[in-house]
């Protein structure tokens, strides 16, 4: 393999930089959202009552399904807000697409409810990077985003240490799609062979970077469980903070996995 410098670093978010150390009981969840979905509606003046009742239950089932339709198909982002509008009209119950949104809005819990957390070496391994010269971006599918989540990203500490980020619902594509990785790299300003990707799903975050030309990282100690065939990442990291000693980073350009050069 060609020696390249990279110049930028990409991450996805869930398991990779972040994630959910104990997830709250599953009563807990499902009482604060039936309270957060009714709420609305007695605002809205409705009554939550006969299917409504179950609107929480029935979004969660609709939104599971969008998404991996999509996922296993054109990788195509749904439109959430319009997921849920759809929901609420085959109960019976007409609403605008600006209410699909807010309802969508209350469906989702902040990372806060579920203590969501960075990973203990993700500060101290991003801000390695950045003293190196890195450009910093997070590259991630998520189905929300909105100023929950912009305050979630802020309050960890990563919204000053990353020059971009692209998040599925708002660019419109779901990773491996390439134009949600383009868009980083157009806001970045950086080459494909200049970028390393780290997350940790082979075929989103792997095989996704490597089709356009990136270095791809899997993070394979908090990976995934799916079914991939044929990807081989140039490196596989059990640790965030292995990145700062990878051979790509410093005058050592070759691939490897494991520490181990590929071929070698």
């Amino acid at each position: 393999m060609t020696d390249v410098k990279i110049e930028a670093v990409l991450f996805d978010l869930g398991n990779t930089l972040w994630h959910i150390p104990e997830r709250p009981p599953v009563n807990d969840i499902r009482r604060e959202t039936v309270r957060r979905i009714f709420s609305v509606l007695q605002e809205w003046g409705v009554e939550p009552e006969d299917e409504l009742r179950f609107l929480g239950r029935d979004i969660r089932l609709a939104m599971g399904e969008a998404d991996r339709a999509a996922y296993e198909s054109d990788c195509i982002s749904p439109h959430f807000p319009g997921v849920v509008q759809e929901v609420v009209k085959s109960k019976g119950l007409d609403i605008t697409l600006e209410q699909g949104e807010q309802l969508w809005d209350a469906w989702n819990l902040e990372g806060s409810f579920f203590g969501r957390r960075l990973f203990d070496d993700a500060m101290d391994t991003l801000t390695g990077l950045r003293g190196m010269g890195l450009r910093l971006g997070c590259v991630t599918n998520r189905p929300f985003a909105g100023p929950s989540f912009v305050e979630e990203v802020e309050a960890h500490g990563l919204a000053d240490l990353m020059d971009v980020m692209s998040i599925s619902c708002d660019i419109g594509y779901m990773k491996p799609h390439p134009k949600i990785y383009q868009h980083a790299l157009e806001e970045l300003g950086v080459a494909p062979q200049n970028t390393m990707m780290v997350g940790d799903s082979l075929r989103a975050d792997v095989a996704g970077a490597q089709t356009l030309g990136m270095t791809g990282v899997w993070r394979k100690h908090h990976a995934i469980k799916e079914r991939v065939q044929d990807v081989e990442p140039d490196y596989a990291i059990d640790e965030l903070s292995e990145l700062l000693t990878l051979p790509c980073l410093s005058t050592n350009g070759s691939s490897a996995v494991d520490g181990r050069p590929r071929g070698g």
